[in-house]
């Protein structure tokens, strides 16, 4: 069976043009590797980037919009499937719902607000699902910083945390899809 990952990113293009060839490379191996997309954006700035790019590999694109964002955004001829939820909430915890493991790629504020969702949940034990950071133009080094500071003060369990959340570079990724997710593969 292929995985369910969710990639968060952000809605907006942003300054750093290093963005797109990390989107562009990422979805080369991801396409390639017949994962499926489970997605909670629209078709704007980074995230457009991405799903243009895995629509050319067939991907399947499972994108998971709230009914207000669903009502005010283009209409998707990149997804294969949409689901409509009411509210960010229950967008978010449908989206952690489905996916078996989790991949940020630079983003803004609602990619964020995924990211600590997914590390609460799991060090709270409410989930066991890894999260990765792509940290190749080293754009999640400060949260990364503000993290070990966390753990420096003794404000956040360090094992807890290494448990279900990295931060690497996509090579790395790659190695630990074909190393820790082989086996569900059929």
């Amino acid at each position: 069976m292929n995985l369910n990952v969710a990639v968060f990113l952000g809605s907006k293009l942003g300054s750093d043009s290093k963005n797109l060839k990390i989107i562009k490379e990422f979805s080369e191996w991801f396409g390639s590797e017949n994962h499926n997309l489970i997605f909670g954006g629209t078709e704007t700035g980074l995230m457009l980037e991405l799903v243009k790019n895995l629509s050319k590999k067939n991907s399947q694109i499972i994108s998971i919009f709230t009914k207000n964002l669903y009502d005010n955004s283009p209409k998707s001829k990149y997804f294969s499937e949409i689901i409509i939820t009411k509210d960010l909430s229950s967008r978010n915890e449908l989206i952690i719902d489905k996916s078996d493991v989790f991949v940020a790629l630079p983003g803004g504020l609602g990619t964020l607000n995924e990211i600590f969702e997914v590390i609460n949940k799991n060090l709270l034990n409410e989930i066991d699902k890894k999260i990765y950071l792509i940290n190749d133009n080293l754009f999640w080094t400060p949260l990364e910083e503000l993290f070990k500071s966390l753990v420096k003060i003794e404000l956040l369990d360090q094992q807890k945390l290494k448990k279900n959340f990295k931060v690497c570079k996509l090579e790395e990724l790659k190695t630990e899809f074909k190393k820790k997710y082989a086996k569900n593969r059929s």
